[in-house]
């Protein structure tokens, strides 16, 4: 692929392997991973919880702390759980550089399953509940159904980047 400062930010409910696709996707770039829920300022967040008020906006800022940062070296990968359409006009207003946005699509049943499924999960189930009603899906974003197999979720991101910037 063309060498391009990629802002590639994987958005989504618990569960639905935004993490891990996000980190193979950062690997095969060759650029930096960022999961924005182990932030500094996320640490003291309940579970499944964005900050609330102030926090919210200091939670947001570094989000674009990073992304500015990124931008100017190679690039990155960022996860967020679910941003709601402010918060990620927020971010995208706040940066000069141009964000894919990747929505990890998945139904409630599913994510249940596989949350289940999942030992080292790091949200029960419950938590999903929680995550469904407050997600807003973003409308230009790129979507990822994560039923299908997650090397073909990779390589569909990497597709959609290389014909976007060639």
């Amino acid at each position: 692929m063309k060498k391009h400062n990629y802002i590639v930010i994987l958005v989504g409910v618990c569960g639905s392997g935004k993490r891990s696709v996000g980190e193979k996707v950062a690997q095969r770039l060759e650029i930096p991973f960022f999961d924005a829920e182990k932030l500094p300022l996320s640490k003291a967040l309940p579970e499944g919880q964005l900050p609330q008020d102030v926090d919210l906006e200091k939670w947001l800022m570094s989000i674009k702390e990073i992304i500015i940062a990124e931008s100017a070296k190679k690039g990155c990968v960022i996860s967020c759980s679910v941003l709601k359409k402010e918060h990620r006009l927020f971010i995208a207003d706040q940066v000069d550089h141009e964000l894919d946005w990747v929505f990890m699509n998945g139904s409630y049943e599913h994510l249940i399953q596989r949350a289940e499924q999942t030992e080292n999960h790091d949200r029960p189930a419950s938590m999903i509940k929680s995550d469904f009603e407050a997600l807003e899906i973003p409308k230009r974003a790129l979507t990822i159904d994560i039923a299908s197999p997650e090397p073909e979720n990779i390589d569909t991101i990497l597709k959609y980047l290389a014909r976007k910037y060639g």
